[in-house]
């Protein structure tokens, strides 16, 4: 490998270590916000809310986290009143999840909030600014393609997907 390429590789990981510092701090705090127990249960009640009724080992291959992991959380997220399990009447291995009214409140107040929370929200909107909205489109065109050059675009596809199944915001900036 030549030099050159070594030194972008190492300034592309510690730029994307930058800002997945950043990120995490603000899912953290989105999740405080929203009263979780921390960005995991946030994240996995996102997912909830987007696909009704989805079973709990496609939330673990989504994530990237074990089962096991996920199961404990939900439970946390049933506590709190945030979603309801049913067993599947084909198998009874198989369980769903939805969410409550409560959660699905909690989520919709997340997402308002999505612009004051999370610093990414401004950072892109200042790229635009300073780029073009075309700029924009492509950094998130790349983004996508080193996501689905990563992991692959069956476990990648549920993120575009997702956002098709979120009603439209009315006050989105981009």
């Amino acid at each position: 490998m030549q030099e050159a390429t070594v030194r972008q590789v190492y300034e592309a990981l510690n730029t994307l270590r930058a800002i997945s510092v950043v990120n995490k701090e603000d899912w953290e705090r989105a999740a405080k916000a929203a009263n979780l127990d921390s960005s995991v249960q946030l994240n996995i009640l996102w997912i909830i809310y987007c696909y009704e009724g989805v079973r709990v080992t496609q939330i673990a291959d989504w994530t990237f986290w074990h089962p096991s992991s996920i199961v404990i959380h939900i439970k946390k997220l049933m506590d709190k009143g945030l979603v309801t399990i049913e067993k599947s009447d084909l198998d009874g291995r198989v369980v769903n999840v939805y969410p409550t009214l409560v959660g699905k409140r909690v989520i919709e107040q997340s997402r308002q909030s999505v612009p004051d929370l999370f610093r990414l929200t401004a950072a892109l909107e200042r790229l635009k600014e300073r780029y073009s909205p075309v700029v924009l489109e492509l950094f998130f065109e790349c983004l996508t393609f080193l996501a689905q050059t990563l992991h692959g675009t069956e476990k990648v596809r549920w993120i575009q997907e997702s956002e098709d199944r979120l009603p439209v915001a009315s006050n989105a900036s981009f």
